[in-house]
């Protein structure tokens, strides 16, 4: 067996909102003690040019960043302001699941 720590604390200081849709809209649920890292990125990708702080990569905790969640593909994030469409998802495990990235990029402002 694998022993595997969880994510210090102190990299843990993000708060995301989690928007997926329902039958009857979306919901929107606060995830707490997440590790939120902006990159800039090619947004569009016929286009060389680089534009900031496009695309975030987001650590969530299994131990310690609460509540529980799931970030499918195509999911929103909103941070900071900002809305972000989640584009790629890991579970990364030893016996059970350890923590989950994802990368999301910007596509607007939050309302």
């Amino acid at each position: 067996m694998i022993n595997v720590k969880p994510i210090p604390d102190e990299l843990l200081g993000d708060n995301i909102v989690l928007v997926t849709p329902t039958g009857y809209g979306s919901s929107r649920e606060r995830i707490y003690n997440v590790r939120v890292e902006r990159q800039s990125a090619i947004t569009d990708y016929s286009s060389s040019s680089q534009r900031e702080n496009t695309v975030i990569t987001v650590w969530y905790d299994c131990k310690n960043s609460y509540p529980e969640a799931e970030f499918p593909a195509g999911a929103k994030v909103e941070y900071d302001g900002e809305v972000f469409e989640i584009v790629e998802t890991k579970v990364c495990k030893t016996d059970v699941p350890h923590h989950k990235k994802f990368k999301a990029r910007k596509i607007g402002e939050a309302e």
